[in-house]
């Protein structure tokens, strides 16, 4: 064998392990469970004088494909869409908006393809008629619309903001961050409304929460933020890659890990609850319908029956 056969051997038996190492690794597999008390939650969840919320109606902002391993490693390079999804708890006070978004500057410098106008205005007019808003973390596809939101001080007060968030927000250096409201230093577990209950899961973010939410007709749901940006994360209980977790976002792994194995214990256990993956607009299209929520009405275009 040749001196260049067996450099091209090592060569490629190097970005192998590098491909393997960066995409496929889904590890450390000792990472210990983070356990999710889904009594305590329930217990918070009735803790609050007054109505539960009567729905949940979401709307993607932004989409892209990406490769899949990307955001769950071990599952191929094939291509999937991802999407910058805003919520709405309905409520009859004006309800409480989940996450904000990002402005088209931001969407475009991220290289997303598709960015909805409508949906922009739509968080808009969300946020000014809300009663609270909170985040599922820091990062600016989540908070920047918040942040950048030319009435912020309309809004800025609605806001549930930790410290850990605060200072997330803060280091994004947004011309309104020294305006937000005084941070409110939340419980492992804490009810913000009836029925709502924010979970303090740091791991992807120093200020990552899952959130609950339980309906008026009993149904459950558990929005998982970016501890889980897809479905796949969720099922096949598997993190984000390495290149993004070590190199771009430098989250810990471990943490997250944990809370995703907490995360498949607490699904095996509790069938009807619904986890919500933050970024999987193909997924929540799927299986809005048999799991009790939609896509903000506004946004929905007629069929040729209506």
């Amino acid at each position: 064998m040749s001196r260049f056969s067996k450099a091209v051997i090592v060569l490629l038996l190097m970005a192998g392990m590098m491909y393997y190492w960066l995409f496929v690794n889904a590890g450390p597999a000792s990472a210990p469970i983070r356990r999710i008390d889904l009594a305590q939650i329930r217990q918070a969840a009735e803790s609050l004088p007054g109505d539960k919320p009567t729905a949940l109606e979401y709307a993607t902002l932004a989409s892209r494909l990406v490769p899949g391993a990307a955001l769950a490693a071990g599952t191929g390079l094939r291509q999937v869409w991802t999407g910058v999804i805003v919520w709405r708890i309905v409520r009859p006070d004006g309800g409480i908006v989940i996450d904000s978004g990002f402005s088209r500057a931001d969407a475009k410098e991220r290289k997303f393809r598709h960015y909805d106008k409508r949906v922009e205005k739509l968080v808009g007019q969300w946020m000014e008629g809300a009663r609270q808003i909170v985040f599922t973390h820091e990062h600016i596809d989540h908070v920047g619309g918040f942040l950048d939101y030319p009435r912020f001080d309309a809004i800025a007060s609605k806001a549930i903001v930790s410290p850990e968030l605060a200072q997330g927000m803060t280091a994004l250096w947004r011309e309104n961050a020294g305006r937000l409201p005084a941070p409110r230093k939340l419980a492992a577990i804490e009810a913000i409304a009836p029925g709502v209950v924010l979970i303090q899961t740091p791991g992807h973010t120093p200020g990552s929460q899952m959130i609950f939410v339980k309906l008026r007709n009993g149904r459950e749901y558990l929005f998982a933020g970016d501890t889980g940006s897809l479905a796949a994360n969720i099922i096949e209980t598997t993190p984000r890659s390495r290149l993004l977790t070590d190199w771009l976002i430098q989250e810990d792994r471990v943490a997250t890990i944990g809370w995703l194995k907490g995360l498949n214990d607490l699904r095996e256990k509790n069938q009807s609850l619904v986890v919500l993956p933050s970024h999987d607009p193909l997924f929540l299209k799927a299986t809005a319908l048999q799991d009790g929520f939609a896509e903000a009405p506004a946004l929905r275009r007629p069929t040729l029956a209506q």
